[in-house]
């Protein structure tokens, strides 16, 4: 196998992918050397993804009404916005509709607290997972007014939980699922490299012909979050990938641990 890096091509007779399935099997592979059935499998994964990546840059902690000094609490997954199943529903329904949630539901976490090299002296940077945003909003789609207007409504909420939160911004960066396909490789935008719903989980992932790291191209696997388990930043898929490609290398030369 071999394949184009940074313009030079490199040669090896095992190749693990963590692209996204349609990157890996759509644009990196030659398609003449895939069955048309697996072809039709990877054109018809769903990577609907509602989420936006807001960065945000502060020249302080939040303090948060609820526990204003600073402390553990800090270091944690800080979720806004989710008090109770209608208020995610009514922000999921927006989404559906075009337009991002009018109460979004944000994850944060603030990556500073454990690693001081990620800001200066007495500076923070702040990670927010924003939900719900469409792929491409009715109107005008996605432009800087609609990112602003996001963060600030983004912001604006965090206010009511952790007053000065806006204040403390000296700088932000939205990320939209456009944004995230175009920079990362992120098909679709999908950070789990595609949905998480239960006709794409198990041995349906990626796909139900080939849901074992392994496709039609000997020595190409698939060890990104396109494989199963999925997604969430647990290196599951890498580490099962890596296995069964070493028990195949090992049933190769007959070296099997």
């Amino acid at each position: 196998t071999a394949l184009p890096i940074y313009g030079t091509e490199i040669g090896a007779s095992i190749v693990l992918s963590n692209a996204t399935p349609q990157v890996t099997f759509g644009s990196l592979v030659a398609q003449d050397v895939l069955p048309d059935d697996f072809r039709r499998e990877i054109a018809g994964i769903d990577y609907s993804s509602p989420a936006t990546k807001i960065n945000v840059a502060l020249d302080r902690l939040p303090s948060f009404e609820a526990h204003p000094q600073p402390g553990p609490h800090l270091g944690c997954t800080i979720h806004i916005g989710c008090e109770n199943m209608a208020s995610l529903h009514a922000a999921y329904l927006d989404a559906e509709c075009g337009r991002s949630s009018s109460v979004p539901l944000v994850e944060m976490t603030i990556p500073s607290v454990y690693d001081p090299w990620l800001a200066p002296p007495g500076r923070h940077v702040a990670s927010l997972f924003v939900q719900y945003t469409p792929y491409a909003p009715r109107g005008s789609g996605w432009t800087s007014e609609t990112k602003n207007e996001l963060a600030d409504r983004v912001f604006d909420l965090i206010d009511r939980y952790a007053p000065g939160f806006t204040a403390s911004v000296v700088g932000f960066e939205v990320l939209t699922p456009p944004d995230l396909e175009a920079i990362f490789g992120l098909t679709g935008g999908n950070i789990f490299h595609g949905a998480m719903s239960l006709d794409q989980l198990f041995f349906a992932r990626p796909t139900s012909s080939y849901a074992n790291y392994r496709c039609p191209v000997k020595g190409l696997y698939l060890c990104g979050s396109g494989a199963h388990p999925g997604g969430g930043v647990m290196g599951a898929p890498g580490r099962n990938a890596a296995l069964v490609a070493a028990d195949d290398i090992g049933r190769a030369t007959g070296k099997r641990s």
